[in-house]
């Protein structure tokens, strides 16, 4: 995402409020755009469908919809660190090119899996047939677009991104009402759908457009699944512990309503979590434009003054420049991140007023608000973990975070209701204490590891 924040950045040198407003609006959608539209979309349908379809429809709709988003990206991930990988040494070298056959190969492997796995899921729900296609596509949509913002993140248009969230968000909502009005539940699923496929055709659009490439399919980041398996698992174990918590409650005798079939939900808990992950949208912007960039400056140098065979003590100082880059920028991400989630906090109440929750969910909101608070560190120490490929540190990190969400998380269930998000608050505290030590001893001696425990990678290693 780097790249796309220094375009960021040059938005907000104009320095205007209007400026500044636009850079963190593109920057949330960049990296949040499935997450953040996903959310808005199911929320404003299920107000709008209220007067016209039987609430048990649209309870259907919700969940599954989750259930595809949360299911997917599980399913996607490990393929979603490896792509990243293979692609950024591919671009490190020069070789456009094998940008879109790369993700031609990808996005095939990702419709075999999503299509076979989600038929034969969709089936034990026993929905008509015109709605099992529906779901089946609307699940292999969801994991084309996964794979499509890892590639788009290098991209330069970055508008074609916001616009395709935006153009596709309207049509779900708008198609989504009008079909559910005249078809029920198949036809409000349909017309999300649609929604979906229009930003997968955008977004592919976008690739091929933008990137010059070789007229065929590329298999070859496979190879890339054995050489770094410890990613694949690193971002497995991470989104299973994102959606852990969820499925505990979704799947616990004391907390779980059944939909339909496996399709169960959570209203204590998920209305209060899907609503506080919103408040995590501008960690995310910022890193993107902010923290992101300025670190990776200093780590450009840092490393091109080994590659170059500078002297030590040009190293030495840019390692300095490194930790305080670092202290500065997570300075400032911490007292702009923690303003937001004090404001969200104090506004808790009202905003459950305001939509017509109970008081019931409002401690759950509170303290989930916290913990996405300390998500967001824990996924920012993560990626920083990984410029340095301590995928070791990652790997401990992820499995500590997916481990003690559904561990704690199921504690807090046999605690009773006023515990309720106390579970994923304590995996996200626990997780980001260990990445704090670790991360601080590891950069505190990255001299060391680099020319002890790290490879230096230079183009004849990245050569097929």
């Amino acid at each position: 995402m780097a790249g796309i924040g220094f375009t960021l950045e040059k938005i907000l040198s104009k320095n205007s409020y209007l400026n500044l407003m636009e850079a963190y609006a593109y920057s949330a959608i960049v990296s949040s755009g499935p997450v953040l539209f996903t959310i808005f979309s199911i929320g404003i349908l299920s107000v709008l469908s209220m007067a016209h379809m039987d609430i048990r429809d649209i309870m259907t709709f919700r969940t599954l919809v989750v259930y595809i988003y949360g299911v997917s990206l599980i399913l996607s991930s490990p393929a979603q660190m490896v792509i990243t990988r293979y692609l950024a040494d591919r671009m490190f070298v020069k070789d456009y090119a094998a940008v879109v056959p790369a993700f031609i190969g990808t996005i095939i492997i990702s419709i075999i899996i999503h299509a076979g796995l989600g038929y034969a899921a969709i089936r034990l729900l026993d929905f008509e047939f015109g709605m099992t296609i529906t779901s089946v596509v609307l699940f292999v949509d969801v994991g084309i677009i996964w794979i499509a913002m890892i590639v788009l993140s290098a991209a330069k248009e970055f508008t074609w991104i916001v616009k395709s969230f935006a153009f596709g968000t309207i049509l779900s909502v708008v198609a989504g009402f009008y079909l559910g009005d005249h078809f029920g539940l198949l036809g409000i699923a349909t017309g999300f759908t649609l929604g979906q496929s229009l930003i997968v055709i955008m977004l592919v659009t976008q690739i091929f457009t933008e990137f010059e490439h070789r007229n065929r399919v590329e298999f070859y980041f496979l190879k890339y699944f054995k050489r770094y398996t410890a990613l694949a698992f690193i971002s497995f174990f991470y989104n299973i512990g994102i959606w852990g918590d969820k499925f505990v409650f979704w799947f616990s005798d004391k907390t779980y309503e059944e939909i339909r079939g496996f399709l169960h939900a959570s209203s204590v808990y998920d209305t209060p979590v899907f609503l506080a992950y919103l408040f995590i949208v501008p960690a995310l912007a910022i890193f993107t434009i902010k923290v992101e960039t300025s670190f990776y400056v200093h780590y450009k140098k840092y490393f091109l003054s080994i590659l170059n065979k500078h002297p030590l003590f040009v190293i030495e100082e840019r390692h300095k420049n490194i930790i305080s880059d670092l202290k500065l920028s997570m300075g400032k991400f911490l007292a702009f991140q923690g303003s937001i989630t004090v404001i969200g906090l104090v506004l808790a109440p009202a905003i459950f007023s305001f939509i017509g929750m109970t008081s019931t969910n409002l401690g759950v909101f509170q303290i989930v608000i916290l913990a996405t608070f300390l998500q967001a560190i824990l996924q920012i120490l993560l990626i920083l973990t990984l410029y340095f490929d301590f995928r070791r540190d990652a790997l401990i990190l992820s499995i500590v975070f997916a481990v003690s969400n559904i561990v704690l998380t199921r504690l807090s269930i046999v605690l009773g209701f006023s515990w309720y998000g106390f579970g994923y608050f304590g995996a996200c505290l626990i997780s980001v204490i260990l990445a704090l030590v670790l991360f601080n001893y590891r950069v505190k001696n990255v001299i060391f590891y680099t020319f002890v425990d790290q490879k230096i990678i230079t183009h004849a290693d990245t050569v097929e």
